[in-house]
Parts: structure tokens; sequence; C-alpha cells
């Protein structure tokens, strides 16, 4: 019974995971995502609208976080599926380092450029006008930029004038109609800084260097293009990926990317895939012919170098000559000598001198010690003194409001005085008036009474007689 019941049990839990994982697949659609060292690619399936994007991008260890290019011939825009996209890093194999050490001993390339970074328009351009005008040798085909320049008078690019380091190669592709221009009617811009992409890479390439007849065009359009996402190129604008893709194994495409479904005309290119770019085709025979020339040349140099030394042992002039060497080489060695003696005994009396300098310095220290401690001593005695006149500020503060209070008092007190004086003034001299009154009245009485005593006079003596 208790096998059933863990049978049962395990049924039933099993039953229901699988009705919860059918429900949330046929919500969401499943996910597979696979990884290598190399490359990474993720698949997203949708049972409900049949969906399916895969990408796959690979770019510099050096510059994996984005990517800035522009094509002269494939507009990405107008595209309105946003795919995933995933950065992965990708390995220089040998021919690619094989090819990059082949341009920079032929002076092609700079011998500072890194295999695994992205390539720039700039030095794409730079570097196959150096190879075209250096080894090609059909008039044809080659592009020489001193003679592609003469009389020209116009920049083919707004963003790229005269003072650019690399305008006459820029302005050399223009001249001979290899890329887009202000020259051939089209106003648009070289973004030399930015990264070339795979089409622009083999079309400047197969533009350069394959031979262009009426009857190509048909051969164009019978032949069928094994890209996945090339249908859209316009073989007027991209003829020289037809050009090249007509070539079959000894194509540019064949030789870089090798056998591949998706050509994915606007991705970016490896400075390492330039340079294999750049030596295969028409230009391998001649860099093989070229670097067996620099061999020839180094070999017979070789030769006459040692067939110079050969003569000089000969003659015993080599021989002489070190012996001359060596005996200059003596001479400066006893020379050497004495100098380093005589410098041995200037630097025993400079570090003489320098004791004694030192001795003195002690002295100087000991007196600026005894100089500080003074000034520490005075520095307390001025701060003792500070103190105290803080205190003696502060009573001084101190008394100085308690007078300016008396003083206010004795103002008020004053002020008093003074009213008081001005009121006794006006009773002085309301006094005086009273008594300058009086004493007219007195006197205005005295006159009267002199009058009426002389009427009384004259009134008895009146009566008398």
């Amino acid at each position: 019974w208790r096998n059933v019941v863990i049978t049962g049990v395990g049924s039933s839990l099993a039953l229901l995971l699988a009705t919860l994982a059918y429900f949330s697949v046929s919500r969401k659609g499943f996910r597979f995502s696979f990884s290598n060292p190399l490359h990474s690619s993720s698949v997203d399936l949708n049972q409900n609208e049949n969906e399916e994007s895969v990408e796959t991008t690979s770019a510099s260890e050096s510059d994996t976080e984005g990517v800035d290019y522009v094509s002269d011939t494939v507009d990405t825009s107008s595209s309105t599926v946003k795919a995933h996209r995933i950065t992965t890093p990708v390995s220089v194999d040998a021919a690619q380092q094989e090819a990059l050490a082949v341009l920079k001993k032929l002076k092609i390339i700079e011998d500072d450029v890194v295999a695994d970074e992205l390539c720039t328009r700039r030095e794409y351009a730079r570097w196959l006008v150096r190879l075209n005008s250096l080894l090609e040798r059909n008039p044809k085909h080659r592009i020489v930029p001193a003679v592609a320049l003469a009389g020209s008078s116009v920049p083919a690019f707004e963003d790229v004038n005269i003072t650019d380091p690399d305008f006459e190669y820029i302005q050399a592709l223009a001249e001979a109609g290899i890329t887009s221009s202000k020259l051939s009617g089209n106003d648009i811009s070289f973004h030399p800084q930015n990264f070339v992409s795979r089409l622009d890479l083999v079309n400047w390439k197969a533009e350069l260097e394959c031979d262009f007849h009426p009857e190509i065009m048909q051969e164009i359009s019978r032949t069928k293009v094994d890209y996945i996402d090339t249908k859209d190129l316009n073989p007027d604008m991209s003829l020289g990926f037809y050009l090249d893709f007509l070539m079959g194994d000894k194509s540019t495409i064949r030789n870089v990317f090798g056998r591949i479904k998706r050509f994915q005309p606007s991705r970016p290119v490896t400075k390492a895939q330039a340079a294999v770019a750049l030596t295969t085709g028409k230009m391998a025979k001649a860099i093989s012919e070229e670097l067996s020339r620099l061999e020839a040349e180094s070999f017979s140099q070789k030769a006459e170098m040692e067939e110079i030394r050969s003569e000089l042992l000969e003659k015993g002039e080599i021989r002489q000559l070190w012996d001359e060497k060596l005996q200059v080489e003596r001479f400066r060695g006893v020379e050497m000598e004495e100098l380093y003696l005589s410098r041995v005994d200037e630097l025993e009396q400079e570090k003489v001198s320098q004791l004694k300098w030192f001795a003195e310095r002690l002295k100087e220290k000991a007196a600026i010690d005894c100089q500080k401690q003074l000034v520490t001593s005075l520095r307390e005695d001025i701060d003792e003194m500070s103190q105290r006149l803080t205190t003696d500020e502060s009573v001084y503060m101190v008394e100085h409001s308690e007078l300016q209070k008396m003083l206010s008092e004795l103002q008020s007190k004053l002020e008093t005085v003074l009213d008081k004086r001005s009121i006794l003034e006006a009773e002085v001299e309301a006094l005086r008036i009273l008594r300058t009154w009086v004493e007219d009245e007195a006197k205005a009485s005295q006159a009267r009474a002199k009058v009426l005593e002389e009427a009384g006079r004259r009134w008895k003596w009146n009566d008398h007689s």
C-alpha cells in the first residue's frame, strides 16, 4: 500500500507540473540558448506567432560595447525588425596574422595596427590605395593619388577636406568612381571614422580590380546568390559585390569570411579581415612577386656584404681597424680611470666640506632652537599681557558704561536746572516789570499829590483872600 500511495502522489505531481508547463509554454513560447568560447547564438520560438530570430555578432575584444558603421550602398534604417544583439570576441587565425604581417612588411599597413580591432573606412581606403598604387601593374586598374588628384579643385566629401591626413587616398577613390561622392552627383559624407562594412570591403576592392563589360550584367542577372540576406541589394549600387561573387572560390568573400549563408552586408570587419581581403584576388600574385623581389634584393645585399667582408678580411683591414679601435679604447680607459680618481678626490673634498657645512647647520639649528624657545616665552608673555588687557578692557567697558549712565543723569539734571533757571528768569523779569510799574505808579501818585497839594494851597489862599 505504501508503494501504491507514493506512486499515486508522484503521478499527480508530475501531471500538475506538466499542466503548468503547458500553459506557460503556450503563453510565452520556447527559448533555447547555445554558447561556445568563440560564438554565441540565441533562438526564440513562439508557438502563437511562429517567429524565429537568430543573430550572431562578432567584434574585437578591445571594442565590444558598440559598433558604428556607415555603408555606401546599404540603408538599414528602414528595417522594422529589431533583433537582439549579442557581442562576442573574435579570434585571429593564422591566415589573418600572415596577411597582416605581409602588409606590414610591404609598408602598406602601419606597424602598430592591432589585428582584432575593427577597421575604419579611413584606414581601409588608405591601405587599398597604397596597395593598388604600389603593386598594380595594369594601368587600367591602377590608381596613382598624385595623378588622380591633378586638377582636382572640389573635395569629394564634406567631412574630408584637404587638411585631412588621408585626403589624397579618399579623394582618389572618389575621383576613380569607386565610392559615391559629390563628384558622382551624390551629396553624401564619407564618415571616415566609422567602421567599414562587409559590403564596402568587397565593393571597393572588386570595382578596383575587376574588369567590367556589357555582358557582365546579363551574367549577374542569371547568377543566383546563395546568401539569405542579400535579396534587397541593388546590382547597380552593389556591382562590386556581384563581380566578386562571380569569382567563386577565389572571391574576397570566400577568402575572408569562408562559406557562409548570411552575408550581413552592414556588419563591420576587423583589421585582420581587411588585411586578408587586400592580399587575395589579383593582388595575391603581385604581393608574391613583390615579396620574392624583396627577398632577392635582401639575398643579393647579404651576398655583397659577405663578399666585401671576405675582401676586407683578406686584406687585413678589419683586423687593423679593430686594433686601432682597441688602442683608442685603451687610451680612453686610462683617461677614464684618471678621471675617475680625480672625481673620487673631488667627492672626498666635497664630503669634508659637506660635513663642515652640516656642523655649521647644526649650530645654526641650535641657535634657531634657542631663539624659538625665546620666541615661545615672549609669546607666552604677550598672551598673558593680552589676557590682562582683555580684563582691563572689560573693566574699562564697565566703568565707561557707568560714566555714560552718570553723564546721562547729569545731563537730565542739567536740563532740569536749566528749566528752573528759565522759570526764575521769567519770574525776575516779571518782578522787574512789576517794579517798574509800581515806580511809575508811585511817581504818578506823587505828581497827583503835588497837584492836589498845590490845589489845596490855592484853595486855602483863595479862602483867605
